[in-house]
């Protein structure tokens, strides 16, 4: 596999973790609208006027060469309010022999893929590793809307200033909050499953 072929794969699995773990599909928002009684509008009445959206933003850095890709899926309630959030983070370091030689790492799990096996507890001041802590943040913005999570103030270092999350949670948080927005405006109505479809349209 190509280098651009690694970095594709990586984007892929991050992408298809968070949608996993919320169970839902998302494809982004087509900021189209639809007449009433299309899949959209079924989609909303079977699931209580649930959406769902997918964030991903990339950031890289000079010092050190390493790529990170953040990674939300939520699934947003009737009121626009956050009922699910998983995150995920994918960190690529790049190695750079010459113009000719560029090489990525073999491992391209993800942060929550890692699990207990990325080293962030045992130097952690609370002792909670990236998962637990990712795990933390997004049940602190349950419960909140787009315009509360964008208000979430943090330092000059990403991390939140708000006591509370900081016993749960102490990492940066300022790129997940940005892709929890992103996730946010991209989030779309539920997709019936195709024996939901049925059975509206019998009721009909």
């Amino acid at each position: 596999m190509n280098n651009t072929g690694q970095m594709i794969l990586g984007c892929v699995l991050v992408a298809a973790l968070a949608l996993n773990g919320c169970g839902a599909d998302s494809s982004g928002s087509s900021g189209a609208s639809e007449p009433a009684g299309s899949s959209s509008s079924l989609a909303e009445a079977q699931n209580g006027g649930q959406r769902t959206g997918l964030g991903i933003l990339t950031d890289a850095t000079a010092q050190g060469r390493t790529g990170k890709v953040h990674t939300a899926a939520v699934v947003l309630d009737r009121e626009g309010r956050l009922e699910k959030v998983v995150l995920d983070e994918l960190e690529v370091p790049v190695t750079v022999k010459d113009a000719d030689t560029l090489t990525l790492p073999e491992d391209h799990r993800t942060k929550r893929q890692k699990g207990e096996e990325y080293p962030l507890a045992e130097v952690s001041s609370i002792g909670q590793g990236w998962t637990r802590q990712a795990d933390a943040f997004g049940q602190y913005l349950t419960g909140k809307t787009a315009g509360e999570v964008r208000s979430l103030a943090t330092d000059g270092e990403g991390k939140s200033t708000d006591p509370d999350l900081l016993t749960g949670c102490t990492i940066a948080v300022d790129r997940y909050r940005d892709a929890v927005l992103l996730a946010c405006e991209n989030a779309e109505p539920l997709e019936p499953s195709p024996s939901d479809a049925v059975a509206a349209g019998l009721q009909r």
